[in-house]
């Protein structure tokens, strides 16, 4: 399979909740705009808010049907009233199931409640990476290298059946139990540009989060698989250092950033970094996509972790 031809785009931030008012319920939590004990679609009852982010809120809710616990992501108004949009996510939703993997967290379908598009996917109780980097700081080689092998396996698992992320990022990665399964989340939604969605705005919105967005990203090109392994890149360098290798006053400078200036060594910022990590990070942090290693696969060789 060749990394330099274009892949299906699986791209999701976190999704928007519904107003379905019930006046017995008790009133949302926390960034939520839907109580618990409300049903959408006559079908998912919520239990529960679990946390809201850039594409709307997502909420623990019961599959009456099946009987099942299941997570639901509630797009934005403005989103679902795109035109065509249900189809085109409905579009992305079947890519989407092309992966399966135990590293990757399973996407099951997409629906409508009234003029509001939500999604459905598995259930992981568990902590971000992002929440975990939080929590503890940089992590060593050594605490590093499980976390990074079950990434690997998930993405190469993604590539395998010609789909890209193109929005890998800390708190796209669950850790759950103990020792801990890593779980890549947001398999489900690719943005389509304003164009595809009959938007009128004069910009196009990037595909991805600035801190993490590849050039080609920044720059509107093609997402291949190598625009995943420089999200990797982005990620292990923020593993091994704490921080993010660009910086900015506001997310789009955050993006510019990389077209302007390559990424430092991680051994610049945190002294005693493994060597060949360090090596592999940069690798991964190549400006021009022909030159960054080509796939996961040879990113685990540089990282050692065959």
């Amino acid at each position: 399979m060749s990394a330099d031809r274009a892949y299906d785009v699986i791209a999701t931030a976190t999704p928007t909740a519904t107003d379905v008012a019930s006046p017995a319920a008790p009133l949302p939590r926390g960034g939520a705009s839907v109580a618990p004990g409300q049903i959408f679609a006559a079908r998912y009852r919520v239990v529960d808010f679990i946390a809201a982010g850039g594409m709307g809120e997502v909420y623990l809710v019961d599959d009456l049907l099946l009987d099942e616990r299941v997570a639901l992501k509630l797009l934005r108004p403005e989103l679902s009233g795109k035109p065509d949009a249900i189809a085109r996510f409905a579009q992305e939703i079947r890519l989407a199931r092309r992966v399966t993997h135990g590293n990757v967290c399973r996407v099951f379908d997409v629906g409508a409640d009234g003029d509001r598009i939500f999604f459905t996917m598995a259930y992981v109780a568990g902590e971000t990476l992002a929440a975990r980097l939080r929590r503890l700081g940089p992590l060593d080689v050594d605490q590093a290298r499980p976390i990074v092998d079950q990434l690997l396996a998930g993405i190469a698992a993604a590539h395998a059946a010609d789909v890209v992320h193109a929005d890998l990022k800390p708190s796209n990665v669950l850790i759950a139990g103990d020792p801990g399964v890593v779980m890549i989340t947001d398999f489900g939604l690719a943005l389509p540009c304003c164009a595809e969605l009959g938007c009128s705005c004069a910009m196009p919105h990037l595909l991805g989060t600035p801190a993490y967005m590849a050039p080609e990203q920044v720059t509107g090109g093609a997402a291949l698989e190598r625009t995943d392994v420089f999200a990797l890149g982005v990620i292990l360098f923020e593993l091994v250092t704490g921080t993010l290798p660009w910086t900015g006053d506001t997310p789009a400078a955050i993006a510019w950033a990389r077209l302007e200036r390559d990424a430092p060594w991680p051994s610049q910022v945190r002294p005693g970094v493994d060597p060949a990590w360090c090596a592999a990070i940069r690798a991964c942090l190549c400006r021009d996509p022909a030159a960054r290693l080509p796939s996961v696969a040879a990113v685990r060789a540089a990282l050692g972790l065959n």
